[in-house]
């Protein structure tokens, strides 16, 4: 069943992200014109150099716009489908609360990923051109034969992965935890549920800076001398992924409760 949630919720968010990354790749392109010509040595119109001014400004606008409507994107859907009207079609399905969790969760961070790729996209296309690619492409390569090249460097780069992961379900869960808790109550939801978030925000950091020198003044983690960068890189992605495993826990656990105990579609 959570196939068929996954395959529901893909469907209905990529109507709105597909055709902006669409949008923002065109943009890139021609911006990408408008900077060929604002740097030509030949003197432009004042229309057309209005335009390409015009372009460089959807551009930047662009980029912010994917970012924003991501995250909107993921709130509205878990929102409405399950804390609003869709809500009462949604908790009669033979299909438990945590797959229904889990599918928004999975589904947000696919598009977490690809709002990334079609972001490092658009900017690579906006400043291609024949010198830049073969650059680019040179560049690239050198980096992936230093990267695998080494088996310490693979390590690095899986490490970073997965904490960047984590981050992307950490997310998920604290806005999903904060519009279950928020969304309990029969007025003003949401701004409870805003509140709320800035309540989990606040709290995780004392939590972080508590538990972080916690284990600085214990010596949780001691780091040779001889491997000092590689080890002080090991040290803090392990407790980067610790906390964000154990606040992922945490939100989950605040969402499934709210939505089982606590829901409130009025």
């Amino acid at each position: 069943m959570l196939g068929k949630l996954l395959k529901h919720e893909l469907q209905a968010t990529s109507r709105t992200m597909l055709p902006l990354f669409g949008l923002l790749l065109l943009v890139s392109a021609l911006t990408n014109l408008a900077m060929r010509g604002l740097n030509g040595s030949r003197e432009l119109p004042p229309i057309v150099s209005v335009i390409c001014v015009i372009l460089l400004i959807l551009f930047m606008v662009g980029v912010m716009t994917v970012g924003i409507v991501t995250l909107w994107m993921m709130v509205q859907r878990f929102r409405r489908n399950l804390l609003r009207d869709e809500g009462y079609i949604m908790h009669t399905l033979p299909v438990s609360i945590h797959a229904q969790i889990w599918a928004k969760v999975i589904v947000s961070g696919l598009w977490y990923a690809l709002s990334a790729a079609a972001l490092v996209l658009s900017v690579l296309l906006m400043a291609a051109d024949v010198e830049f690619v073969r650059d680019m492409g040179k560049i690239f390569g050198e980096l992936f034969h230093a990267v695998m090249g080494n088996v310490r460097n693979v390590e690095i780069l899986l490490e970073l992965l997965g904490v960047m992961v984590l981050a992307g379900i950490f997310l998920s869960l604290m806005l999903y935890a904060s519009l279950a808790v928020g969304h309990a109550f029969s007025k003003r939801k949401m701004g409870l549920s805003e509140c709320i978030f800035v309540a989990f925000i606040v709290l995780f950091n004392v939590l972080t800076s508590v538990s972080s020198e916690l284990l600085r003044t214990l010596d949780i983690f001691p780091i040779a001398q001889d491997t000092f960068i590689i080890g002080a890189w090991r040290a803090a992605m392990g407790l980067a992924a610790g906390h964000l495993v154990v606040y992922a826990a945490i939100l989950y656990a605040v969402t499934a409760w709210f939505m089982k105990h606590r829901l409130n579609l009025d």
